[in-house]
């Protein structure tokens, strides 16, 4: 008893057990970078310990390394870029990881289920979108020829997406009133999203609506899979979007239907294989924020499976 009264003992998350010795105050630093390790719910029970790690949790720097951190891939761990002054880091990671995505705001009654599939980088406003393997080789030119190049080749680019880090997560959705009457009845969804999106009140409150840009209708052999992706314009010709449009280096083999998703530094995708004698339509979306001259803060890929019977 002589021993433990000159130590002080925290319960540290995970079970593990941390003994320190009773001080005027602790090492901020080391503590600091022990925090940047740790995930959010275990910043949670740290705080929890006592007045001294509550005040070290709030300090908004932890917040971001863990954001940056647990979202993008490794090779794409950067210094975070600096944040609107109205939003902190804290509320950005409460946002993007309290397992809250687009449909809980909109049309939560057509939702089946979701998967998380990343973080990616947009350091340009130039994005461009695509439901085709391999690329088309030419696009009509000029920004006003969206909806034609959805129409004829299904892919597109957007010139005025905001800048910063985005999150790609992937749907299956109930189709809505459908008037087909082949519709497999669900879709697949590649939903991505400005990281500030979900604390914009623009948004919270659906005063920003989804728009449609296009759709593809894909009744040839390449609807044999059901593949879009949405990659950094500055990145078309690197490595990290060479990797996503490699179909051998993460799609599954023709036979297995489950689907899969890859994100990289610059891009995000999702494939899934499909059953012979389908079509496909591919629906592109976008939402605006009508307060910053109309910048591409979330866009989504619609893939609608039909059958032939």
């Amino acid at each position: 008893m002589h021993e433990l009264s000159n130590r002080a003992v925290f319960f540290f998350p995970k079970m593990y057990i941390v003994e320190t010795a009773v001080a005027p105050r602790y090492e901020e630093d080391m503590w600091t970078e022990v925090a940047k390790h740790l995930c959010g719910c275990d910043l949670v029970c740290l705080s929890l310990t006592c007045n001294w790690f509550r005040r070290l949790i709030a300090d908004d720097s932890i917040c971001r390394y863990a954001f940056i951190r647990n979202l993008l891939p490794p090779v794409a761990f950067l210094p975070p870029h600096p944040s609107p002054p109205h939003l902190s880091w804290r509320r950005l990671y409460a946002a993007a990881f309290d397992w809250s995505h687009s449909y809980c705001f909109r049309e939560r009654e057509k939702h089946i289920d979701w998967l998380r599939i990343g973080g990616f980088l947009l350091d340009t406003p130039c994005v461009l979108l695509t439901a085709k393997l391999p690329l088309p080789k030419w696009l009509p030119p000029g920004a006003d020829c969206v909806q034609l190049a959805i129409q004829m080749t299904g892919t597109c680019v957007l010139t005025n997406a905001r800048p910063g880090i985005w999150i790609a997560d992937r749907h299956l959705v109930r189709c809505g009133a459908c008037s087909l009457k082949n519709c497999e009845g669900t879709l697949q969804v590649l939903d991505v999203r400005h990281h500030e999106l979900f604390l914009e009140e623009g948004y919270r409150d659906g005063t920003w609506e989804y728009e449609d840009l296009g759709e593809h209708f894909d009744d040839e052999e390449a609807a044999a899979a059901a593949f879009c992706a949405i990659i950094n314009g500055n990145h078309l010709f690197s490595p990290f979007a060479a990797f996503v449009l490699n179909a051998e280096s993460w799609i599954r083999k023709r036979h297995d239907l489950r689907p899969k998703a890859c994100v990289t530094k610059y891009a995000a995708a999702v494939n899934s294989n499909l059953k012979s004698n389908t079509a496909l339509l591919s629906k592109f979306q976008v939402v605006r924020d009508t307060t910053r001259d109309g910048q591409i803060v979330s866009i989504r890929i619609t893939q609608q499976l039909l059958r032939n019977y």
